[in-house]
């Protein structure tokens, strides 16, 4: 099961972030960004934490376990990314994200 949801960040920064549900057991969300800008810097994940598949980049072990909580990682890292096209750095560090 997926859901999909379109961002815009800064006010003109288009974002397509896919959640799909992984595992039932023991299930976490895959977060996957179909649409963003063009990235003129750095395509290295450790840089814009993006793999060339379009997967958002979480830490091992701090994969989603709810959709709410996919949602915020999803809107924080599209923050991140824009902010990473604009300065070339990537803020990192905890931050609190209304879903």
């Amino acid at each position: 099961m997926a859901t999909t949801k379109n961002y815009r960040v800064n006010g003109s920064d288009e974002y397509t972030i896919t959640y799909e549900k992984q595992g039932w057991v023991d299930p976490s969300y895959k977060i996957i960004c179909t649409r963003h800008p063009h990235n003129p810097r750095s395509t290295s994940v450790h840089d814009c934490h993006l793999y060339s598949s379009g997967e958002v980049c979480v830490a091992a072990g701090k994969e989603p376990k709810t959709l709410d909580k996919a949602k915020a990682i999803g809107m924080a890292w599209a923050e991140g990314f824009s902010t990473y096209i604009c300065t070339g750095s990537f803020p990192n560090g905890a931050k609190r994200v209304n879903v």
